[in-house]
């Protein structure tokens, strides 16, 4: 076969010489360059393809085997045999050998054949070419010495299916957790986020606001909190209907979330309200940010299917107090969104501290 074929992939395989040595001691196996001549040669005179086709026979009715048909990972599968024996007892003391013989066996794994199976066709090939050796007419000490190399070549490559095997399937499960992983982060953003404008909804918000008061305590950082309001909201749906409203709120979520920090938390507290944390953050600095939001917002109008829609915002702050729970915070916060709309609105107001 070629070498881009998927059955020769050996780029994820990596051996060290040492890692080499030490699985063909354990199985007692040493290059023998008279054995192996003489392996090559009973495997000369076309005897391969003949072999490999005749033990493929016999697994004509494995229902794994069964599967593969004839489409072309069967070809690369029949393949794949004919070049092991073409090579059989040839350099399988190198790392490239383990690497090969290890990407053949994941590629079946990935193709869907079991490990049985390959064990299986390991089998009836040292059990056919230790066959074929007997009927070559070597002498019978040669033959018993040809069987035991067979045997353990055979163990070898039954040893390098299994890595390669387990190594495919440890990948594909990899792979599943990996996309369950991501589906389960999906699932949670999409639980966690407000499906109108994208910003965090309000169930998620309490939590991170719960959250960042925490962790202001413990690392004794200063927090503020942001109500934000848009003004005659109900104007702009009573004249220019709900869709048009809806589409104000999302441009309304836009341009806060570009007046703020990339760290900073937006999240829509219910209707046209929206909520803004921020970490790590004075009031001096909380009032420059405010009173970006509220530029942002009145700098320009909202172009709305062909129609200009000038909309403001009045925001309401506070600074967290110390030992001062989640709910107190935004009570103050919202006391002072109040007082801006009460005092004219499109404005910013704080808390005292």
């Amino acid at each position: 076969m070629e070498e881009h074929s998927p059955m020769r992939n050996t780029a994820e395989y990596d051996f060290d010489q040492a890692r080499v040595r030490q699985v063909i001691a354990a199985l007692g196996l040493n290059a023998d360059e008279y054995l192996t001549r003489q392996l090559r040669a009973g495997l000369a005179g076309g005897y391969v393809e003949a072999l490999v086709e005749a033990c493929l026979s016999k697994l004509a009715h494995h229902l794994d085997f069964a599967s593969i048909g004839h489409d072309d990972f069967g070809v690369a599968f029949r393949q794949g045999w004919i070049d092991y024996l073409q090579c059989f007892g040839l350099s399988f003391d190198t790392p490239a050998y383990f690497a090969e013989r290890m990407a053949f066996s994941a590629a079946c794994a990935r193709a869907g054949i079991s490990l049985g199976l390959l064990h299986l066709q390991h089998s009836l090939i040292v059990q056919s070419v230790i066959e074929l050796l007997a009927a070559s007419g070597k002498s019978a000490q040669d033959l018993q010495l040809l069987a035991v190399y067979v045997l353990k070549l055979g163990a070898l490559d039954a040893y390098l299916a299994t890595e390669g095997h387990r190594e495919a399937r440890i990948d594909t499960l990899q792979q599943a957790l990996s996309e369950s992983h991501e589906e389960v982060s999906r699932l949670h953003h999409k639980a966690s986020t407000d499906q109108l404008t994208g910003l965090t909804n309000f169930s998620s918000l309490m939590e991170k606001l719960e959250q960042q008061i925490r962790k202001a305590e413990e690392r004794k950082q200063p927090l503020c909190v942001l109500m934000a309001d848009l003004d005659f909201f109900k104007k702009v749906n009573d004249t220019y209907g709900h869709m048009a409203g809806d589409m104000v709120l999302r441009h309304t979520a836009e341009r806060i979330q570009a007046a703020v920090r990339d760290f900073d938390i937006v999240g829509r507290f219910g209707g046209e309200e929206f909520t803004i944390i921020l970490k790590n953050t004075d009031i001096g600095l909380a009032e420059v940010i405010a009173e970006r939001i509220r530029n942002e917002i009145a700098a320009a109008p909202m172009h709305i299917k062909g129609t200009n829609i000038n909309i403001t915002i009045s925001l309401g702050g506070a600074m967290m107090k110390q030992g001062e729970t989640r709910e107190a915070l935004l009570d103050r916060a919202d006391a002072a969104l109040y007082e801006a709309k009460q005092t004219g609105r499109n404005r910013v107001v704080f808390a005292a501290t």
